[in-house]
């Protein structure tokens, strides 16, 4: 009978200090696992959609490029002298001219080809050039006439290629490389390597780089 009432009793008084105390450092062990669990969660969810955009911005910057590569050198004609215009040894620079339209500079261009024989109309003398300061490529349109040039940012967090790869390699006939801006009516295939770099929180960066070649069938005809 005195053991069933000192039950009770204890049962009326609600948990102890002691019980109190294991179950608060329970609850908090628990809660900071979930919270760690989220946490990693979250930061590889950042990760994973920061790198997919890197890659799908290196990839679309390296297909934009070369689709316009590929029309270096175009002259139907044979009059209008298109050709690769400078090289930099480094690899960071590319100018080049096509006979590919025949509107008026700063009008809205030709949606096709529209050669007429000479190279003074609308992006007919291109220049891709990496600037290390702004960390992107740079397109200019005629770049060597200071009153007509004018340039974009095409491409932004460019980061430089890992092991020291040239943003553009040019190559000859043979597959060797041509460094010497002299040289450069050697080239017949340009291999352009993008590396882009993309925030993914917490102070992390993520990179990724994406390469593809591209034969200059203008050039050497």
């Amino acid at each position: 009978m005195n053991t069933w009432l000192s039950s009770r009793a204890r049962s009326d008084c609600g948990f102890t200090l002691a019980e109190l105390l294991i179950a608060m450092g329970l609850t908090s062990l628990v809660f900071g696992m979930m919270v760690a669990f989220f946490m990693t969660l979250t930061r590889s969810s950042v990760a994973q959609n920061a790198a997919a955009g890197a890659q799908h911005s290196a990839r679309a910057g390296v297909e934009y490029v070369l689709h316009d590569l590929r029309m270096a050198g175009l002259d139907p004609h044979k009059t209008a002298g298109a050709r690769i215009e400078e090289i930099s040894p480094a690899g960071s620079k590319l100018r080049f001219t096509a006979d590919r339209c025949d509107q008026p500079i700063n009008s809205s261009g030709c949606i096709r080809p529209s050669p007429d024989g000479d190279l003074d109309d609308q992006s007919e003398e291109v220049t891709y050039q990496y600037d290390s300061e702004r960390r992107s490529l740079r397109r200019c349109f005629y770049e060597s006439d200071p009153d007509r040039e004018t340039c974009v940012n095409l491409i932004d967090r460019v980061a430089p290629n890992p092991n020291g790869t040239p943003l553009f390699t040019f190559l000859d006939d043979k597959n060797n490389e041509v460094t010497a801006n002299q040289e450069r009516d050697r080239i017949r295939a340009v291999i352009f390597t993008l590396t882009i770099e993309e925030p993914a929180g917490l102070n992390k960066i993520v990179t990724r780089t994406h390469s593809s070649r591209v034969r200059l069938r203008n050039i050497g005809l």
